[in-house]
């Protein structure tokens, strides 16, 4: 059976694809693409590091059988499980990506700036009430203490000295002791000790105690 035109060329491709680069960076051969017009690609996988993935391709160019193959091209190309790179955007869409974003920080910032008023607005007024409550409290304070010394005061002015219930309680004896004389009944027993005291002590200095 003979073989198609296209994989008639395959060595050939692989030839002068190892002659291009090395056979260390040629793999096995994939498949092959009839591009039309006498023309075929040739695929064969990459061994280099860190393209893994990649494919050779070799395109070659026949008019006719009698005639002989031709290399139109060779290069290393991605295959569907490649790491490539992102699909290319023009500059002028990337501005305008970069300017929206660009205005869309500044109207996040802005609101940001904003609430960081609010916040510190509120903290003021905080402090305010606090301190207002400071002065309310020591204003109790200072009234309560003022209510404490007024009570003390009134206290002190009602309750007699100690010098002044002793004058009123020898009153009270003398006029006891003169009521008991008055009425001949017997004087109290604290006015009948104080007695004797002054009977004894006129005694010791040599006086009469009835003087």
């Amino acid at each position: 059976m003979p073989k198609s035109p296209a994989l008639e060329q395959k060595d050939f491709a692989r030839t002068v694809l190892i002659e291009a680069t090395s056979k260390s960076k040629v793999g096995n051969f994939i498949e092959v693409i009839d591009e039309g017009e006498n023309v075929a690609s040739y695929l064969f996988e990459n061994n280099q590091k860190g393209y893994v993935g990649w494919r050779w391709s070799v395109t070659i160019f026949q008019a006719n059988s009698n005639e002989p193959a031709t290399v139109s091209e060779i290069v290393l190309m991605p295959g569907p499980d490649s790491l490539v790179a992102p699909d290319w955007v023009p500059w002028s869409e990337r501005l305008a990506d970069y300017k929206a974003l660009q205005l869309e920080l500044e109207k996040q910032a802005a609101l940001e700036a904003e609430g960081a008023e609010e916040s510190d607005d509120d903290a003021d007024l905080d402090v305010e009430d606090d301190d207002a409550d400071d002065l309310d409290a020591e204003d109790d304070e200072s009234e309560s203490n003022d209510s404490e010394s007024e009570s003390l005061e009134s206290q002190s002015a009602e309750q007699p000295t100690e010098s002044e219930s002793a004058v009123s309680d020898l009153e009270e004896g003398e006029d006891a002791e003169n009521d008991s004389e008055n009425t001949g009944r017997k004087p109290p027993r604290f006015l009948r000790r104080r007695k004797g005291f002054k009977i004894k002590k006129a005694r010791g200095k040599g006086k009469n105690p009835q003087d």
